[in-house]
């Protein structure tokens, strides 16, 4: 009986790791949006806003979720974190060249290119810290 039972148990481990990888990655990434749009809302809402300061703090906040968003994709992972972290930084890529199409030539290039670029990243390095801190 015990070793029929031992080949459901690894399935059911290999199971529950993938589940941990996809529930990782889709936190992590959701935790990014939401704050994301919840400092956009607040700053948005800020009167007498320059835009070009605008625009760094959205930067600054979006590396800084980034971060945090690769961590929480690693840390409920639990192994291979660097991979998790990537998708993350995936999602945040598709999701950054779908808001380019939306705004257009409304924002300057900048800006774009460094969302595009810094999310990732920084996902990466909220693994890493992740890694360091096992």
């Amino acid at each position: 009986m015990s070793a029929q039972a031992a080949p459901v148990r690894r399935a059911r481990f290999r199971g529950l790791k993938i589940v941990r990888g996809v529930l990782g990655v889709l936190l992590g990434f959701g935790f990014f949006l939401v704050i994301v749009q919840m400092l956009s809302a607040f700053t948005g809402s800020l009167p007498n806003a320059a835009p070009g300061n605008y625009l760094l703090l959205s930067v600054t906040w979006t590396v800084a979720a980034s971060v945090l968003a690769g961590y929480i994709a690693a840390r409920i992972a639990g192994a291979h974190e660097f991979p998790h972290a990537a998708a993350v930084g995936l999602l945040m890529i598709g999701m950054s060249f779908l808001s380019m199409r939306q705004e257009g030539a409304s924002q300057p290039g900048w800006y774009q290119i460094a969302i595009a670029g810094c999310g990732p990243i920084s996902a990466m390095i909220g693994a890493a810290i992740r890694v360091l801190a096992k």
